[in-house]
């Protein structure tokens, strides 16, 4: 059984759009809902009149006004209904009821309060390790990137006990402390004014927070928070950050070890070998498909200097963090972000290859090279993305090696004539096989 689900398309007719049953003999009449679901109706109806009106979170998995959880692990599952206020002066008013089902009847166990200009987001995480959920709602609040929290657990009769209210800038909700319950990190301003993390656990009816560590400097955003693993299968929660420049990325990496949040970007002896900024805007990834997420690094391509130019080529060295140790390189890759694919770089091009980027009416390409130094290049291949009116020409084409396409593009390859002067030349099997399109969301 799915633990939150939402009422049937009969409740949501009959409560959402208010309307009617017809009545006589028509065949097409609508049965009449279960008595169960006709007394929740009544004390639904009961709020509507107290002049509030159905909303529903904007965001998140869990977007009905009107949702079923079994919220105490019994077996039967509690009702939660979401309304705003129905007048100017009301509207960022939101109340969330819980209604409890008592033999045939439907009893309001409590309700809670917050303002906003919407509610973001609600879910109901397992807070215990016996099953037992309690109620995250984020609330949208008219100013640049912070939002308001509020979260809640529920007694033995299902009432809601608020446990924190804060304003946040990102959360994520996740096993961190390993007792098969789900933490809540938050990452918030500080008293001081500085950026933290903070992780909060459930337990004997409060919420407490059992570490804090300091994000990266410089950041001035959270573009995307995931769940995955470091080394030594420690869950981590990464946090990828805009930078106040507004030029790439860095990821903070939390992990809970020792009873101490510790934040993996910042936390150890060299700083640089753990730092995570990088230039180009690639999210983390367990690129190579072992478990473990690791972290991209921009390396420039052979024969560039300027990291700034807007010429540049990267490769992207990717690292896996551990607790204890240095980073690990795991392998480089070339990723084109724009057309979404990746070649994998082989180590022992590292330091050799270079790439040129080029686009005309709607085929781009990149050119790989053998970088023999002072400017001089030989070509190896080039890789082409197709994604104009002609693709379907390219697609057809047998003198092309086709690598692979997409409803948007079609990805075909030619090696260059000159690549037999190369010791760095691979046939286009091994093109093939280092080539793949990308299967994540690139932040472009």
């Amino acid at each position: 059984m799915k633990p939150i689900r939402i009422l049937s398309v009969l409740l949501s007719l009959l409560v959402l759009s208010g309307c009617t049953f017809p009545s006589g003999d028509d065949l097409l009449a609508a049965p009449k809902p279960s008595t169960n679901y006709q007394t929740l109706q009544a004390e639904l109806e009961k709020q509507i009149a107290s002049g509030i009106s159905y909303t529903a979170p904007a965001e998140g998995e869990n977007r009905s006004a009107i949702q079923l959880v079994d919220l105490d692990s019994d077996g039967v599952e509690e009702a939660i209904s979401f309304f705003r206020g129905s007048s100017s002066a009301t509207s960022n008013e939101f109340e969330i009821y819980v209604y409890r089902k008592q033999e045939d009847q439907y009893v309001c166990t409590g309700s809670i309060e917050g303002t906003g200009t919407a509610i973001q987001s609600v879910d109901f995480p397992v807070i215990t390790p016996d099953g037992r959920r309690g109620m995250v709602v984020t609330w949208r609040l008219a100013s640049d990137g912070t939002g308001a929290l509020t979260m809640c657990d529920f007694d033995s009769d299902c009432t809601p006990g608020v446990l924190l209210e804060t304003e946040y800038s990102a959360m994520e909700l996740t096993d961190m402390t390993g007792d098969g319950a789900k933490d809540l990190l938050l990452m918030t301003t500080a008293p001081d004014g500085k950026r933290v993390a903070r992780l909060y656990q459930y337990g004997d009816g409060s919420l407490m927070m059992v570490g804090e560590a300091a994000t990266s400097a410089e950041t001035v955003s959270v573009e995307r928070v995931q769940t995955g693993h470091v080394l030594d299968d420690y869950t981590a929660v990464f946090a990828e950050e805009k930078m106040a420049s507004g030029v790439g990325l860095t990821t903070d990496i939390f992990v809970f070890s020792g009873q101490t949040l510790l934040n993996l970007a910042l936390d150890g002896e060299d700083s640089i070998t753990r730092s995570t900024y990088r230039p180009v805007s690639v999210y983390a990834s367990d690129i190579n498909s072992d478990g473990v997420t690791e972290l991209p690094r921009a390396v420039l391509m052979a024969g560039y200097s300027d990291a700034a130019s807007s010429d540049a080529v990267f490769m992207l060295d990717w690292y896996a963090y551990s607790v204890d140790e240095p980073p690990t390189l795991v392998m480089t890759t070339y990723q084109n972000i724009s057309d979404a694919w990746s070649l994998l770089i082989d180590p022992a091009w590292h330091d050799r290859i270079t790439a040129v980027k080029t686009a005309d009416s709607g085929l781009s390409a990149v050119t790989f090279s053998e970088y023999v130094g002072r400017g001089g290049q030989i070509p190896l291949f080039t890789i082409y993305c197709a994604t104009g009116s002609n693709r379907d020409y390219y697609a057809g084409r047998t003198d092309l090696l086709q690598l692979g396409q997409t409803a948007q593009a079609v990805y075909f390859a030619r090696i260059a004539d000159q690549a037999s002067q190369s010791s760095l030349q691979i046939s286009e099997e091994e093109i093939k096989n280092r080539f793949s399109l990308v299967k994540q969301d690139w932040n472009n």
